[in-house]
């Protein structure tokens, strides 16, 4: 093993930076050039280098790993929010006869590797640190990642010294109002794009978990999102938070006994997204946190499409199964349609997609098509979005779907 493969050994449980790597093999090389000098002090003169930088390196590597380990394992790990296998749900009417019956999706976490976390998003990951106190709740937004398509998580905390009254808290990180009248009653956050002036522009679908732990008066949120409509006006992200101020029965409207208050921050740097290609004009693009699928051009489906099965199969031959209908498993947090009909999913762990081999589809799309077989774009299909063409009859179709890079 020579100098330089030494060194490199020495580094590595530092997780020493590529720079940081490279500035120690200089200084060494520069300092072997050197053609003056007793031995003992050109030893000397290298220890004390190397040990410089093996300092500098620890710091750096305490700061860049450790600064957002927790956020990461709130988010994308399987502590705070844990997963859970489908559940069969029966619900009766009075003689016990069963009215409605359904499934609720599992979801299965996985730990995260807070190195890995670091290097995918670090970058991107920003810290908030503002709060506003709304009728004695106090709410802090912590740290937050988003990718270029307007998916990501967020956290923050709440803080109530009166212990959030009329508020429980279930073990899957649900927050229930055990009596939504009475004051102190939180309700659920809503999450904005808003402008340079903090005016809401648009509304991003969420999904929040109340995490594993906290005390009685302070509990960490995980808020998922997705974008509802374009980022190109927006300069800011807005949450608000609304908690019950009066017991009012015969009030009308829920804004005549909430008390609001809202948090504005900046966007944070967006995570790279990676291109997909798709048959017949689908495409995708897929970023750590989440991915977008786009229908065809033209799309003759509107919101008429969905997928039941979605895996992302992984160049080393592991899978994450996103969606799958048998057994029920969904871990996109949140799946939504966003402007122009884009599908959105944002992810319940962190994936490399410079690991991504493929992504499969296998679903359903719904619209209408002409009498020659033609698809027709929704926007030609309805007149004033009211009135169906004549002529045209449904088209239903089968989506098998792969995408690649």
């Amino acid at each position: 093993m020579n100098e330089r493969q030494s060194i490199r050994r020495a580094l590595a449980p530092l997780h020493a930076s590529p720079d940081t790597l490279e500035e120690v093999l200089v200084m060494i090389d520069r300092e072997k050039a050197e053609k003056y000098g007793k031995k003992a002090g050109r030893s000397a003169l290298r220890g004390a280098l190397v040990a410089a930088i093996l300092v500098a390196a620890l710091s750096v590597t305490v700061y860049a790993v450790g600064e957002y380990t927790g956020f990461f394992d709130t988010v994308f790990g399987n502590e705070a929010i844990q997963s859970k296998d489908p559940e069969h749900v029966e619900l009766t009417d009075e003689e016990g006869s069963v009215v409605i019956e359904y499934v609720v999706p599992g979801q299965e976490r996985t730990p995260v590797d807070p190195e890995a976390a670091e290097e995918l998003v670090g970058g991107e990951t920003a810290s908030v640190g503002q709060s506003v106190t709304v009728q004695g709740v106090t709410f802090t937004v912590e740290n937050i990642v988003m990718d270029a398509n307007g998916m990501g998580v967020l956290t923050y905390t709440m803080e109530d010294p009166n212990g959030f009254p009329g508020t429980e808290f279930t073990e899957d990180g649900g927050m229930l109002n055990q009596d939504p009248n009475m004051v102190g009653s939180l309700r659920s956050a809503t999450l904005y794009f808003a402008d340079e002036n903090g005016e809401r522009i648009h509304f991003l679908d969420e999904r929040s978990f109340v995490a594993a732990g906290g005390t009685d008066t302070r509990k960490t949120v995980a808020m998922y999102f997705a974008a509802m409509g374009g980022m190109e006006e927006a300069k800011n992200l807005k949450l608000t938070f609304c908690v019950v101020k009066e017991h009012d029965p015969d009030a009308t409207l829920a804004a005549d006994v909430l008390a609001e208050g809202g948090v504005i921050f900046p966007l944070s740097t967006a995570v790279p997204v990676t291109p997909l290609s798709g048959p017949e004009g689908w495409s995708a693009s897929i970023s750590p946190v989440g991915m977008q699928i786009v229908p065809p051009e033209g799309n003759p489906y509107r919101q008429n499409y969905y997928f039941n099965d979605v895996v992302i199969h992984m160049t080393d031959g592991s899978e994450y199964v996103l969606k799958q209908s048998e057994p029920y498993m969904d871990n996109s947090i949140v799946g939504c349609y966003g402007e122009d009909f884009l599908m959105n999913d944002t992810f319940n762990r962190l994936i490399d997609p410079g690991q991504v081999e493929s992504v499969t589809a296998v679903g359903h799309g719904s619209g209408y098509q002409d009498e020659s077989g033609r698809p027709v774009p929704y926007k030609e299909a309805w007149i004033d979005g009211n009135t169906l063409q004549d002529g045209l009859t449904p088209l239903n179709v089968d989506l098998d779907l792969t995408f690649t890079k």
